[in-house]
């Protein structure tokens, strides 16, 4: 199998790289980017014989559907994918090539998706949101689901598992994440309501009941699961994403949010200032006003405490099951250490595996629940995954009857 790697040099193509290679995932890879020194570079630091190094440009389609004839795949790492999503993706259709991304952004997401027939006239597999959210949280979701009677809500899930465990990833800078997260903070967001797609305000509060825990607060974010989850599963009736995070960082998200949508600030503006808060704790941007709110939000948690699910990811079906509400919940055994790049970029490799062994078939444009068998990519995913209790599965389900 010959792979492109578009984007693999990057921050975050790097870990698609070098797990793709722990993985022998293919016969032959190339670490494509427009700046062709970066490429080199890093293709000659691997020194691997079946790696070489290409300069594309992902904004001249005809070069690159040129170049996309020459390879079975190729998994797409740039974003944002706004920009970058249906552009590669026609290219590939055009090249009759495969094609994996780690889309995190609900639009291009359903732009791409509307592509499905032209990549099943082209015999192609196109895998969208390969990463973690969404891909992992998706195929969560599908193992909750797939024990819930017919659940009728999904909610998947990302955050802290502990206000120890976020202070302690607060001096990760996420560099054009924060952007996107203040993205989809602010404005309206898709989610799924009644039987269809409604623009909801996001940072929307939601009481999940937790198997084991009991409730949880949790509160929603723009992202894709809530717009794919559905076709694959077309009982569902309502699903969002939502975040679990400290009294403290929701406050803060609450003033960012408020300075975009009341007072007209720019998201990248935004953005800066919640890097500025969140990595460095430099509140010269804010108000008096605002830091006092910010204080009190924390002094609550620490006074009335706040309860969190054990997993920065997980997902959450409701059904019903001989007359009872029943809820199961998903979330891996452990964690995936190194931060937002191996966590996002090694379960792309693990579904490129997948496609080799042709353990993925199915043509046309998807996202990873209706796809990908989740008990394989989480057996393929575990040796990656530090354990909690390496005497339990990869994947923790709890089931609880209301």
């Amino acid at each position: 199998m010959r792979v492109l790697a578009l984007g693999g040099c990057g921050l975050m193509g790097r870990h698609f790289v070098e797990t793709a290679i722990r993985l022998q995932a293919f016969d032959h890879l190339t670490i494509a980017d427009r700046n062709r020194d970066a490429a080199e570079r890093y293709a000659a630091r691997l020194a691997q014989p079946a790696i070489d190094a290409l300069e594309v440009d992902a904004r001249d389609p005809e070069r690159l559907t040129q170049v996309l004839r020459e390879y079975d795949v190729v998994v797409s790492t740039i974003g944002p994918y706004y920009l970058f999503g249906c552009g590669v993706l026609e290219c590939a259709i055009a090249a009759g090539c495969h094609y994996i991304d780690i889309c995190d952004d609900p639009e291009p997401t359903l732009a791409m998706l509307a592509l499905d027939a032209r990549a099943r006239a082209a015999d192609i597999t196109a895998i969208v949101g390969m990463g973690a959210s969404p891909g992992v949280a998706n195929l969560l979701a599908s193992q909750a689901i797939r024990r819930a009677g017919e659940p009728h809500r999904v909610v998947t899930t990302w955050g802290s598992s502990s206000r120890a465990k976020e202070d302690a990833n607060s001096d990760q800078d996420l560099g054009a994440a924060l952007d996107h997260w203040v993205e989809q903070l602010t404005g309206q967001i898709p989610v799924y309501a009644q039987g269809r797609i409604v623009a909801s305000r996001p940072l929307a509060a939601v009481d999940l009941h937790v198997p084991g825990l009991g409730r949880v607060l949790a509160h929603t974010v723009g992202h894709p699961e809530p717009v794919t989850l559905p076709r694959a599963f077309p009982f569902i009736r309502d699903s969002v994403n939502a975040m679990v995070l400290s009294r403290g960082l929701l406050g803060l998200l609450r003033v960012l949010q408020a300075r975009v949508d009341r007072r007209g600030h720019s998201v990248r503006d935004t953005a800066e200032l919640l890097r500025r808060v969140a990595l460095h704790k430099d509140m010269s941007g804010l108000s008096a006003r605002e830091t006092w709110s910010l204080a009190l939000g924390a002094m609550s948690e620490s006074v009335f405490g706040r309860r969190y699910i054990p997993a920065e990811m997980s997902a959450i079906a409701e059904g019903r099951r001989d007359g009872r509400r029943q809820i199961c919940s998903a979330w891996l055994n452990g964690e995936i250490p190194g931060g937002m790049g191996p966590n996002t970029c090694i379960p792309t490799a693990v579904a490129l595996l997948m496609l080799r062994r042709q353990q993925i078939s199915r043509r046309g444009v998807h996202a990873p629940e209706a796809v990908v068998d989740p008990d394989l990519f989480f057996a393929l995913l575990s040796p990656f995954v530090r354990a909690q209790d390496a005497s339990q599965p990869v994947v923790t389900l709890r089931e609880a009857w209301v």
